[in-house]
């Protein structure tokens, strides 16, 4: 995992993100690095920045080298919105062009799991079954088997069914190649629980989960932030994408920040590993949240049963009655408290810092970005586990004055000890330049002869 951080106002964006990385070799060894590179140009004529999180890499290929390559390749864009589409297309043309077996193992991370989910609570359930007493030894296990799978199997089918679709690229409708589909029901005949027609089922809901917002564990988060050609305000997409499926790649919106006169004047957005920035914005992150639900639900309910205890009842009708209606009571009282309280408390803290952060300089927005991120960091450092959010800061601002400027960027090698590639970035940096010259006295002439 990791933690990054974007900060906007209507002046600039700053962009902040750790190094750590953690690899996993086997399904118990993991090693984490502190030197992985997730902020990045991502083209040269816009001031626009990219941050990736949690993978690294896409059908297989480095992200870092898809997005060097697409920078060198892109032209000028009007607006973030479609320098992001942009590359999402990019990615699903490279995407699409990746062998079979790469294909084949994205939509088996994401169908595994389903079948991993269906199996585990049939299996819990079944267990629980087992150890109940029961009055003979002339017990169907067979059907009661059966019964329980065909509970669960409706169990996943309604929670597949009712949430959102997820997007593809393209826009086009989501479609299983029949070898696709081949290699699915050959998954599920070799590794699902039940008879034909169950198996059947569960090969239904596993296409229907392919085509609703759930994503794997090694699903890819990036965040594309900056100026359009046509853009005042900075502007910050945020996508996160897993693999192909269908032939198309597939993505959620997880965040969309314009800012503007009439909309948003500035915004804090944290990404990965947030529960630090959360506290330190609102005062409580979800965790804290869960807790103080979870303690309210038990109180009130002690409440309740030690009231009605004490009282006395001119019939059994009245009690009933009354316990519903103090029922119902608590239900409005933990309603209000999750919907209105926790939000009510999230819109102040918010609206007092980004009424600060609105005219704050931009060398600020960007100590406070790195500040951010090292919160995280050091939160991780004291706790239990792995410390999967460390190693140096990389830190970006992004302005329409000065375009996208490195603060803070680190090197896997010192650069006094590598003149050449001090040449080839400065002769990089200048055949752009020269680039751009001929191509605006190009416009202007085009301009005049027109005239």
């Amino acid at each position: 995992m990791t933690a990054e951080i974007a900060i906007l106002n209507k002046s600039a964006i700053a962009l902040a993100a750790d190094s750590a990385v953690t690899i996993g070799t086997g399904d118990h060894e993991e090693k984490t690095y502190d030197s992985a590179d997730k902020l990045f140009e991502l083209c040269r004529d816009n001031p626009i920045g990219i941050m990736i999180y949690n993978g690294l890499s896409f059908a297989e290929t480095p992200l870092q080298s898809l997005i060097k390559r697409f920078r060198n390749s892109c032209g000028s864009f009007d607006s973030v919105k479609q320098a992001a589409f942009e590359f999402l297309n990019y990615l699903n043309d490279f995407g699409a062009s990746s062998p079979d077996r790469v294909k084949l193992d994205s939509i088996r991370r994401l169908a595994a799991p389903i079948m991993q989910q269906i199996s585990a609570r049939f299996y819990e359930e079944l267990q629980r079954k087992l150890i109940e007493p029961h009055a003979g030894d002339d017990v169907d296990w067979q059907t009661i088997s059966r019964e329980i799978l065909d509970r669960n199997i409706a169990l996943w089918e309604r929670i597949y069914s009712r949430r959102d679709d997820a997007k593809f690229v393209g826009g086009g409708e989501f479609e299983v190649s029949p070898e696709i589909e081949q290699q699915l029901k050959q998954m599920v005949i070799d590794h699902a629980v039940g008879d034909d027609a169950q198996k059947a089922r569960i090969l239904a809901i596993i296409k229907l989960g392919l085509q609703k917002d759930l994503l794997s564990s090694g699903y890819t988060g990036i965040v594309i932030a900056g100026f359009g050609k046509k853009e005042l305000f900075p502007t910050l997409l945020a996508f996160e994408i897993d693999g192909m499926v269908g032939g198309s790649l597939k993505y959620i919106v997880s965040n969309e920040t314009d800012i503007d006169r009439d909309g948003p004047r500035a915004a804090v957005i944290p990404f990965a590993q947030r529960e630090m920035v959360d506290r330190f914005l609102y005062g409580m992150d979800e965790q804290i949240e869960r807790h103080l639900i979870q303690f309210s639900e038990n109180t009130v309910t002690k409440v309740r049963e030690a009231m009605i205890g004490r009282m006395e009842f001119e019939s059994e009708e009245d009690g009933l009655s009354f316990k519903q209606a103090v029922q119902r009571a608590e239900e409005a009282f933990i309603s209000g408290m999750k919907v209105d309280a926790f939000e009510e408390i999230r819109k102040n803290s918010r609206s007092e810092i980004e009424s600060l952060i609105e005219f704050m300089p931009k060398p600020e927005l960007a100590k406070m970005a790195e500040a951010l991120v090292n919160l995280t960091s050091i939160k991780k450092r004291v706790s239990r586990g792995m410390d999967t959010v460390g190693g140096p800061i990389d830190v970006a601002v992004i302005s329409e004055a000065e375009g996208f400027v490195w603060v803070k960027r680190k090197h896997y090698f010192t650069p006094d000890l590598n003149p050449r590639y001090i040449h080839r970035v400065g002769r990089g940096l200048h055949e752009e330049a020269v680039y751009a010259k001929s191509s605006n006295e190009s416009s202007r002439e085009r301009g005049k002869s027109s005239a």
